[in-house]
């Protein structure tokens, strides 16, 4: 059987099955050792019974793309909720990963992993056959590799629905995608793309991070126009081992009622810039956006508070943040914070390791032209203006070298 590389091998060639039962790991890891030797892609026909099942595939250095059509319906309610095409789901409850991309140099750069690598449509199920979430499982998980873009990709994990029939992400743990990096210098796993993606119901829709403490921690990655409902955590840069800087997020729609967080920047090593523009931040249990590094650009987002007596702010600049060389230095503006007949909520940003005192000398950063609006009733009595400091008082507008915060209107008070 001999293929060009204009061509794409499919996986049912090499003898998956694609009915939802058995176990189609070494036909596919066969059709992606063909598409190796080759230079070519993958294709994943729509599968007869809805999903490939596997313990996990890898993807070898020479192929240059996984291509599939995988179609998420939903109507009436989470009993009908599918996701069905080019899918791939676990074969067991042990399964960690569905596909892997590149492997770890620990903290030498491999030329051998598939940098550069495009997954175009391809779906991933948290279900076994028998219907039982797999918790701690990821869709895809990316490792010392560099330049790799999902596109048009779609997760679904159907544990109990929250709202709107959506499901509600298990244990937190696992999720869409991973990007993990070894090493401490460039060429690991930077430059990440995830577009036009869609998930439900997963712990986490994207974390970077790396595998060691002070690994560069997979940097300088994009989400672009992506949809997640029904998450724990939504985007997670640099939760536990490394700084994740050099990440944008722009025109997404992240939204669930059990979420941690949407969006948390920063939480370990030394991270720097994130740009967070156009987004729909909607219903959040915990802080839309938390952010423990320095640089961040937050422009033009919607934030909606979630239901009454959670959802305390929309922004917080984290507790590893102080005044010794860890300002904020960052640009909230033009974002729109609706309180949503929030009860607690106590202002649009919280400084955190800033009183209102620190703001004026150590501040750093515009925060200007923001909009909080409670429709009509009235603002919450615990309300102390659009910014507070770590000590609860707000911070006055001031203008200094350093700092220019301007209060934006608030209606409804």
């Amino acid at each position: 059987m001999t293929y060009t590389t204009s061509e794409l091998i499919p996986v049912t060639a090499y003898g998956a099955k694609g009915d939802g039962t058995t176990d189609d790991t070494a036909a596919i890891q066969t059709a992606l050792a063909a598409a190796e030797s080759f230079g070519a892609g993958v294709w994943f026909p729509p599968a007869s019974g809805g999903c490939y099942r596997t313990t996990g595939v890898s993807v070898p250095a020479g192929v240059t793309g996984l291509y599939g059509s995988a179609l998420l319906s939903r109507a009436g309610g989470p009993a009908v909720t599918a996701l069905a095409g080019s899918v791939l789901a676990p074969a067991s409850s042990e399964v960690t990963s569905l596909l892997a991309v590149g492997s770890s140099g620990s903290g030498s750069f491999l030329a051998t992993n598939p940098h550069g690598l495009v997954v175009d449509g391809l779906g991933f199920l948290g279900l076994t056959a028998a219907g039982a979430s797999v918790s701690g499982m990821w869709g895809v998980t990316v490792t010392d590799t560099s330049d790799v873009t999902l596109i048009r990709c779609r997760d679904l994990y159907c544990d109990a629905p929250e709202f709107s029939g959506y499901p509600s992400g298990g244990s937190g743990q696992g999720g869409f995608a991973q990007f993990l990096s070894s090493g401490s210098g460039n060429g690991f796993s930077e430059n990440a793309r995830v577009i036009f993606c869609s998930s439900y119901g997963a712990g986490r829709f994207v974390q970077a991070d790396g595998t060691v403490a002070g690994a560069s921690g997979s940097t300088d990655g994009r989400v672009i126009s992506c949809q997640a409902n029904g998450h724990n955590y939504g985007i997670q840069l640099g939760p536990s081992n490394a700084a994740a800087g050099g990440w944008a997020i722009l025109e997404c729609h992240l939204s669930s009622t059990h979420s941690v967080s949407h969006i948390n920047y920063g939480s370990a090593g030394s991270p720097w810039t994130l740009r967070v523009e156009a987004c729909y931040l909607d219903m959040c249990q915990g802080t839309p956006l938390i952010c423990n590094g320095r640089g961040l650009i937050a422009t033009g987002n919607y934030f909606r508070a979630g239901t009454a007596g959670s959802n305390t702010l929309a922004i917080s600049f984290g507790a590893g943040l102080t005044t010794s060389g860890r300002d904020p230095a960052a640009v909230v503006q033009a974002n729109t914070f609706d309180l949503n007949g929030s009860t607690s909520v106590r202002a649009l940003a919280r400084f955190s390791g800033f009183t209102a005192a620190d703001m004026v000398s150590y501040g750093g950063g515009e925060y200007r032209d923001n909009v909080a609006h409670n429709h009509g009733a009235p603002m919450p009595a615990s309300w102390a203006g659009q910014w507070i400091g770590s000590d609860g008082l707000a911070v006055a507008n001031t203008a200094t070298a350093t700092l220019n915060l301007v209060t934006g209107p608030v209606l409804s008070e």
